[in-house]
């Protein structure tokens, strides 16, 4: 399966570069990465998809997310990328009070992992 190519960014969200060029990102990677780009971006942002992003942000913002919730609305955004498979999407809440999200994407083994640190999603 074909997940295409984009430009890889690193942990501040900012464009990575590789030597003189843009860094590049596919596989299961990309896949994770634009899972991690949805969550970020407030849900109805997107003039071109006002269905994308998630509401992780007014959540924040109004001081109302719960833990359930945020595990549901981290599933959610998985769910969205039709290269991840369903059957293994799952968020937890850690005992740090950070949050987990872990999936497969379709024709790989490998799981992806992405933490979620709701303090520092407030601060950016």
């Amino acid at each position: 399966m074909d997940y295409g190519s984009d430009i890889r960014l690193d942990d501040d969200r900012d464009i990575a570069i590789d030597g003189d060029d843009l860094a590049v990102i596919d596989g299961p990677a990309l896949v994770a990465q634009d899972v991690r780009e949805e969550i970020d971006t407030p849900l109805g942002s997107l003039f071109w998809d006002r269905s994308a992003g998630s509401h992780l942000r007014k959540w924040l913002l109004a001081a109302s997310a719960s833990p359930p919730g945020v595990t549901e609305e981290l599933e959610r955004v998985a769910l969205r990328d039709p290269r991840v498979d369903a059957e293994t999407v799952h968020a937890e809440q850690r005992p740090d009070g950070s949050y987990r999200l872990r999936f497969r994407v379709l024709g790989h083994v490998p799981e992806q992992v992405l933490r979620f640190d709701l303090q520092e999603l407030a601060r950016v």
